[in-house]
């Protein structure tokens, strides 16, 4: 909230903080029930702690391509445009219907561009926001990243980025500008027609807003100035399932918990009755299992009745949860206990089991899932989409089998620098072809470490990995494998990338000069074999090879020089594949006519591919 005077529109605060989700229905911003002396109160420090640096100043872009790129580059993947029906994407992140009545245009374009990048760096050790002035003073330019990263004042270590999950899409600034300039279309009414706000500039609310921000937890959630180091004020729940019921406290709602029947249920809000998993209370509800749905459902609940000061009362928001996510909860909390049992007896696996539980947690805190499909069924959010419903193709890639089908040391990598390039960035490095973007995350190292080791343990395969050496094919056997390659049975170079920028406009498929450093051959091998089975729906074509004399060959035609060769065809692409030069991929694009390329066989086979899985996400080659 430190960029609150450079990012709000500031007659929207006091709005948003009287009931959040009036304004997002769908925000998890919980209703703090605040009075609104609270309010300006709150809003008044907010307001008034907040930076006053200078913008940038950007021009207006294009919002018709912004809209364009916000439907293409895989933002809807974790946010959601539109309102009851005609409400599309996901619910990871913040819907934007509204958002051109709250944000500052420069700020957006700057957030779009680089969600990381700080206003001023903060050093912990002094508990203050770094700004030109500290640097100043030592000489210093005011330059502040990974890279310059010491306090200039006692040279302890920053905070020089912002700590959120929004990764870079490495867009253009004049794409980041156009996106901004379509969102901030996205209004219900004029920011200017909000009520004026001038008690946000009272300094004698500034100190009584701080009393709220601290009472009320602000800074659990959210960066405030002066609040840096500030804890949780809410209650351990590490065992609160084991709780005597005796310190549950029930309040006045004590005896008709216990007695149930009519008249028994508190709740009144038909809002909040309706989060109750088993509708309003008929039977004695005075059990853990009562106080936690009740709680979860009706935070203030048990304040019914009694008689508080401002300071006294629950403080507990509501985060209008659903019946089900109700229901979750209480049995979360109700698990939540103490117990007598050894450590060995809970399910703390060492092994690879290990390695897959801290992978999820990365790839739930990423939302990795709104994108790709992780386990066979799996909907993603953007198959859901409409202009992804007749070209499958244009989706995310499966990773179903990640770990058995790339080198982890080039996963790391990958992850690390998505464009797989440090100065064209503006890109997909594996699939230039798709219009969604594989962002940058910044990932720690150690989510890194575990990312890695969750994709090789879920396909089973063993650490360290020791990578295979390809043999060297000999003249006649590179001749022979080109034939596979390059033949009209199957044209690879019909659907994968080549480099050449009018082909890879149409490339449905990664190019296969990756594949020495990005693959493992024992993973090709299988899949040139039979794709289907190990990507259901995808458009690379099954039936390519087939058994004979406990050989795998090829099922299309083949030139005489293959006559007498009894080695298995399989293994002889892909050995062939793997010492791929870009000339030779050159000679044998240059040698096949798309005309050529194009034929009938090939396609009919991806077709029938296709509609034997219409709900196919992306290629997994």
């Amino acid at each position: 909230m430190k960029d609150v005077r450079l990012k709000l529109n500031k007659n929207w605060i006091p709005v948003w903080l009287k009931k959040p989700s009036d304004f997002r229905p769908t925000t998890k911003m919980p209703n703090f029930r605040l009075t609104d002396h609270q309010i300006q109160a709150i809003s008044a420090y907010i307001w008034q702690s907040g930076f006053t640096d200078n913008l940038p100043k950007h021009k207006p872009g294009n919002a018709a391509h912004g809209q364009e790129l916000f439907e293409s580059r895989g933002c809807l993947a974790c946010h959601s445009i539109g309102e009851g029906e005609q409400v599309q994407g996901g619910t990871f992140a913040a819907n934007l219907t509204r958002v051109g009545e709250k944000a500052n245009y420069d700020y957006l374009v700057r957030w779009i561009h680089n969600a990381r990048q700080r206003t001023r760096p903060y050093c912990p050790y002094e508990k203050k926001d770094i700004g030109p002035e500290d640097y100043a003073k030592k000489g210093l330019p005011y330059q502040f990243d990974l890279e310059h990263s010491q306090c200039p004042n006692d040279g302890h270590e920053l905070q020089v980025q912002n700590m959120t999950v929004m990764p870079s899409l490495r867009l253009a600034p004049e794409d980041a500008e156009d996106i901004a300039t379509y969102l901030m279309n996205q209004k219900k009414q004029d920011p200017s027609s909000y009520a004026n706000v001038a008690f946000m500039d009272d300094p004698g609310l500034r100190e009584e807003g701080k009393k709220w921000v601290r009472h009320y937890g602000c800074a659990g959630c959210h960066e405030i100035s002066g609040f840096e180091d500030e804890g949780r004020i809410g209650t351990e729940l590490t065992y609160e399932g084991s709780k005597p019921i005796e310190r549950l406290d029930f309040a006045l709602s004590t005896e008709p918990a216990q007695r149930g029947g009519k008249d028994s249920e508190p709740i009144k809000d038909k809002e909040d009755i309706a989060r109750l998993p088993g509708g309003p209370a008929s039977t004695p509800w005075y059990d853990h299992k009562g106080f936690f749905e009740h709680k979860l459902a009706e935070p203030n609940v048990y304040d019914q009745g009694m008689v508080k000061g401002e300071t006294e009362a629950l403080r507990m928001p509501n985060v209008h949860l659903t019946k089900e996510q109700v229901l979750d909860l209480t049995t979360f909390l109700l698990g939540s206990q103490e117990t007598s049992l050894p450590s060995s007896y809970q399910y703390k696996p060492g092994d690879a089991r290990h390695d897959i539980q801290e992978g999820w947690w990365v790839v739930k805190k990423y939302n990795c899932m709104g994108c790709h499909q992780f386990i066979p069924g799996q909907r993603t959010i953007l198959m859901g989409l409409k202009q992804y419903q007749d070209v499958q193709e244009q989706l995310p890639p499966k990773l179903l089998t990640e770990g058995a089908r790339v080198d982890p040391e080039w996963l790391r990598k990958f992850l690390s620098n998505p464009a797989l390039s440090t100065t064209d960035t503006n890109r997909n490095g594996v699939r230039p072809y798709l219009k969604v973007r594989m962002p940058t995350f910044s990932f720690s190292d150690n989510e890194l470490r575990k990312l890695v080791r969750f994709f090789q343990a879920l396909s089973q395969q063993p650490l360290p990995y020791i990578p295979e050496q390809v043999p060297a094919l000999t003249a006649k056997e590179n001749d022979m494998a080109r034939s596979l390659f390059s033949s009209t049975a199957a044209p690879c170079l019909k659907c994968h990338a080549t480099g050449d920028p009018a082909h890879d406009k149409i490339a449905t498929a990664p190019n296969f000069l990756l594949a020495k450093e990005r693959l493992k051959p024992d993973w090709v091998e299988r899949w040139i074999t039979d794709p289907q089975s190990v990507s259901p729906g995808t458009a690379m074509p099954s039936g390519l090879f087939k058994q004979q004399n406990n050989q795998w060959v090829f099922a299309g035609p083949t030139p005489p020089t293959f006559n007498g060769f009894t080695g298995d065809h399989r293994k002889l692409l892909t050995d062939y594949i793997f010492q791929l030069t870009a000339e030779e991929q050159r000679r044998v694009a240059s040698s096949m006519p798309r005309a050529r390329a194009a034929v009938q066989p090939a396609t009919l086979r991806k077709q029938a591919a296709t509609n034997s899985h219409p709900a196919a996400s992306g290629g997994s080659r």
